[in-house]
């Protein structure tokens, strides 16, 4: 059997984005109960510099919240 076409794809070590589609922030959340951003971060993530989004990779990774960390 051979391998699919998507096989020889790139991975990616992490998502452009921490959006996992549902966004608790527009219902009044301080902290998005879906990728554990605030509504701030949420709004400006386009315009962030690389090691502003770095950063707040790492602060929603060390505080494990969203759905995203749940297991």
């Amino acid at each position: 059997m051979s391998k699919p076409e998507y096989a020889n794809l790139p991975v990616w070590p992490q998502a452009d984005t921490p959006c996992v589609g549902f966004c608790s922030t527009n219902l009044g959340d301080d902290i998005c109960m879906g990728c554990g951003r605030t509504l701030d971060e949420v709004d400006g993530w386009l315009f962030k510099s690389d090691e502003e989004k770095e950063a707040i990779w790492n602060r929603i990774r060390q505080a494990g919240v969203g759905y995203r960390w749940e297991s």
